[in-house]
């Protein structure tokens, strides 16, 4: 038998196996974006097949959900991409095929390289406050080696140059001491919401490397929400004080209707009430078809409750049968990391929101590690779309049509 290292991403949660779905990684219908930064020349992106990423980041959203429909759900496409995209760079052939098309692109480095600086444009920092809230979005990206272990030189060259991302040796066998530097990182890269991220029971003997993303969103509102002071009905069952405001844009198609409303440094909050008042999934809603609606409005208000709430996913499972089954069998190639053999065990994914009034905190962590393993009218047009029962949500970054955070709620408590 052939002994593989695996790649293995570290999140203390586990799911159940999941049905097969289908990947959607289709090249043909690939979109441009850019961006301009102040007097920067106009930088056009690197093309990358966003309808497949959006299909699949619906897919494996609602594969979240099913493993505990009775919670909220968050999920962030570009913390896992950005994972993914760092192994994807060590990868080599059928493993590099699969994982391209997942990520929609052969070469995600250059699209990641591309999206850090893209980013920094919704990034002025602690300098610009809005009703309290500063406005950021970060992304950072750390390797974490164990002693022995010999990466690449290419390797990490290239992680440096399009992840920013540096490697650390630690002592796996010291487990305390290893969890604590790696959950200092991830508590700091997202200024505190997310403090832990491993735990030394999820390393073993075998342990050789972790690969670490995390994603930091904050931002108050373009203009912000009047709280309710009166208790009203959420669902069937649950009471709350909604937040109600003007929304900037109405979004209408068969399924479902949505607004959305600006945050203060241009990233948009996309709430999403579906038509039927049934459980639904994300993909029934056909949200990249509402996302290009142009319905005929004047105005459009909205109404929500305020949200606090993580999840923390296992997403091997999911992405197994969703087209990546190779990266995590004894046939994989990550030849490009390490002269070690070396497969995918594990994805794990941790996410958390706060939203308020005022406005939004929002962060993510996707963790990889490595261990050897066997394994018109004349009146106005006003639109209403109040949240006031299980509803799905996007943090939208609408230049690069770039979905930040995905999620679905189902319950306030």
């Amino acid at each position: 038998m052939i002994n593989k290292k695996i790649l293995a991403g570290i999140l203390a949660a586990s799911l159940a196996t999941v049905p097969l779905i289908t990947t959607y990684a289709s090249m043909p219908d690939i979109e441009d974006v850019s961006y301009t930064s102040g007097d920067e020349k106009e930088e056009e992106a690197p093309k990358v097949d966003k309808a497949a990423n959006f299909q699949n980041s619906v897919n494996l959203t609602d594969e979240v959900a099913k493993g505990d429909e009775t919670s909220n759900v968050m999920f962030s496409p570009t913390s896992l991409n950005f994972a993914l995209g760092m192994i994807a760079e060590g990868a080599k052939g059928n493993t590099k095929k699969v994982l391209s098309d997942y990520l929609g692109t052969d070469n995600f480095t250059e699209y990641a390289k591309y999206y850090l600086k893209a980013a920094k444009y919704f990034n002025p920092g602690d300098k610009e406050q809005t009703y309290g809230y500063s406005s950021k979005l970060k992304i950072a990206d750390a390797l974490w080696l164990n002693k022995g272990l010999t990466l690449k030189d290419a390797f990490k060259k290239n992680v440096s140059d399009n992840f920013n991302a540096e490697a650390q040796v630690l002592d796996f066998s010291d487990k305390k001491k290893t969890c604590s530097i790696i959950n200092k990182w991830c508590n700091e890269s997202t200024e505190g919401l997310i403090s832990e991220i491993v735990k030394p029971e999820a390393i073993n003997q075998d342990s050789k490397l972790f690969l670490t993303n995390s994603l930091y969103f904050e931002s108050g509102w373009s203009s912000p929400w009047e709280l309710s002071d009166k208790e009203e009905k959420f669902g069937a069952k649950e009471k709350t004080k909604y937040m109600e405001s003007k929304g900037d844009v109405y979004y209408e198609n068969d399924a479902a209707t949505a607004f959305g409303k600006s945050y203060a440094n241009g990233l948009e909050f996309i709430g999403i009430l579906p038509k039927n008042e049934d459980d639904f999934t994300l993909d029934s809603l056909d949200i990249k078809d509402l996302l290009k609606s142009e319905p005929e409005y004047d105005e459009v208000y909205c109404k929500m409750p305020k949200l606090n709430f993580e999840t923390t996913a296992e997403l091997s499972d999911i992405l197994s049968n969703m087209g990546l089954k190779n990266i995590f069998s004894n046939k994989a190639d990550f030849s490009g990391i390490s002269d070690e053999n070396l497969k995918v065990g594990s994805v794990l994914q941790k996410t958390k929101l706060e939203l308020d009034e005022n406005g939004t905190k929002a962060a993510a962590v996707t963790s990889i590690s490595m261990e050897t393993c066997s394994l018109a009218s004349p009146d106005p047009i006003v639109k209403n779309v109040d949240l006031t029962r299980p509803f799905a949500f996007l943090i939208y970054d609408s230049t690069n049509d770039e979905v930040l955070f995905m999620g679905k709620v189902v319950t306030l408590q």
